[in-house]
């Protein structure tokens, strides 16, 4: 296929996804907008569609799809949505991009200041805000947390043949199909083969997504789907050769271990403060990284110690350039990276901690980060620790721990993905007695340690669906960084 028709196929699926939604369950359909949406449609499109302010990118048509679908066949869905004190921080972030353009000098182009203030608002709203709302609005009970799991270790297994097929064959699937790379070829070599990249950004985005999809396969075991699916994502997980990612993702599983065992929330709770401490750290100045480049020298590879170093480097040029305009950031274009005296550009921008620094400010950044993180922490103080091995809390903490162990990547690259937004979105809506549908009625637990507690409220004979919707057996009832216009924030090698 040529590239030239590429932004064409993402207007197509966008009408196909809006065909499909009347169908389907409402919250289905969003999680069949996401997944196929973030997994198979073309990543880097050159000549993005755009209807005045409105761009249908990837990420864009994704956001446009949910909502267009919500608003025409949907509705009333808005009808008993109420805001919550924990939604002002995603709110503070979509609309920060206007005073931030507008503390900075007028756009290089010589176009409106206000206009580009108000484009940059618009485009980071629905970046990140539509899928949070989704969330928001259509997995905040626990029968839809059970299906986001649920169906991201499905989605994960779909990807994983595709996956296999670029580490035997190299990473091409994205080529052959919309006709151009997305990503430099060379940062695919990996330990003597290759690492996947299928039509996602980055392989390092591929690595983190399926690392969640076999870390929520360990973590929901119970039926023997959910047990095969889990004898195929692991190795895959650790094919797609994404160091990063699989550290995470042990990290991850050592915190759900640690919280069963112990029915205590601070396990939790010190995964939030990872990213919290390392941002206020290499702000301030009170930690180097030094240290962490000589343990990955020491236990990883001299390779990704170099490239952590390389970045750290970098990070602090950034964090000087950042600090020059720290409350409400440079505003976009480019203007937070550093040129030195002969106007070339002399940094590369990784992290998506440090971009937001430096385009939003330190407001832009807290405002993400409690976006974020806040809804974590809520779930982990509204909900009670020794259930939360239970089916009835296990989902929403499997998606907790993803969403944190996300952001922490951030802090290394900057690979979005609307899932783990909306996970977040769904989490600052959740409640601990959110019963409702049919697959509430199910309590059970994942291990047979308390078989004997099995139990149905409304009748259904215990562990009849096991681990699965329970709409496998009944259907479900209908429930009643906005991208740089500068140069590109993500350049050059990225840690893993």
């Amino acid at each position: 296929m040529s590239p030239e028709f590429a932004p064409y196929i993402i207007v197509l699926w966008l009408l196909a996804m809006l065909a499909v939604f009347p169908s389907l369950t409402p919250h289905r359909a969003i999680l069949i907008i996401v997944f196929s949406g973030t997994l198979f449609l073309p990543e880097a499109v050159s000549h993005a569609i755009e209807l005045g302010p409105i761009k249908l990118g990837k990420l864009q048509a994704i956001s446009y799809a949910c909502l267009s679908a919500t608003l025409l066949y949907h509705y009333h869905g808005f009808q008993g949505f109420k805001p919550q004190r924990s939604d002002w921080a995603m709110l503070i972030w979509c609309v920060w991009p206007f005073p931030s353009a507008m503390m900075n000098d007028p756009p290089p182009d010589g176009s409106s200041q206000i206009r580009d203030a108000l484009a940059q608002t618009l485009a980071q709203s629905v970046v990140w805000g539509v899928p949070y709302l989704m969330g928001r609005l259509y997995f905040n009970r626990r029968e839809t947390i059970l299906d986001l799991a649920f169906w991201t270790v499905v989605a994960a297994a779909v990807y994983a043949p595709f996956c296999l097929w670029e580490v035997r064959m190299s990473p091409q699937l994205h080529s052959m199909v919309y006709g151009f790379q997305q990503h430099s070829f060379g940062q695919t070599i990996r330990y003597g083969g290759f690492r996947p990249i299928v039509f996602m950004q980055h392989g390092l985005a591929v690595g983190m997504f399926m690392v969640a999809g076999a870390l929520l396969a360990v973590w929901l075991r119970r039926p023997a789907v959910l047990r095969a699916y889990l004898l195929l994502l692991v190795p895959v997980a650790v094919l797609v050769k994404s160091t990063g990612a699989i550290a995470l993702g042990l990290i991850g599983g050592f915190v759900l271990w640690l919280s069963k065992a112990t029915a205590l929330r601070c396990w939790l709770l010190l995964l939030v403060g990872i990213p919290i401490a390392y941002t206020a750290s290499r702000t301030t100045g009170l930690w180097t990284g030094a240290d962490l480049v000589e343990i990955t020298a020491a236990n990883v590879e001299e390779d990704r110690a170099q490239s952590l170093e390389f970045r750290l480097n970098n990070e602090n040029m950034l964090i000087r350039k950042a600090l020059e305009r720290s409350l409400f950031g440079w505003g976009g274009w480019g203007r937070n990276r550093v040129i030195d005296i002969d106007g070339k550009d002399i940094s590369t921008t990784d992290g998506l901690w440090i971009i937001v620094m430096g385009d939003r400010g330190a407001i832009g950044l807290v405002a993400l980060g409690v976006a974020l993180l806040l809804p974590v922490v809520r779930f982990g103080m509204r909900s009670t620790p020794n259930l939360w091995h239970t089916s009835e809390l296990a989902p929403a903490l499997g998606c907790a721990v993803i969403v944190v162990l996300w952001v922490i990547d951030c802090l290394f690259n900057a690979m979005l993905n609307p899932l783990y937004v909306l996970m977040a979105g769904a989490l600052a809506g959740w409640e601990p007695n959110s019963a409702g549908g049919p697959a509430a009625d199910i309590v059970h637990e994942i291990d047979g340690d308390h078989a004997g507690q099995e139990q149905s409220i409304s009748g259904v004979p215990a562990g009849q669906s096991e681990w699965l919707p329970r709409d496998a057996v009944q259907p479900l009832q209908p429930d009643p960084l906005h991208p740089s216009r500068g140069p590109a924030d993500s350049a050059g090698d990225k840690v893993e």
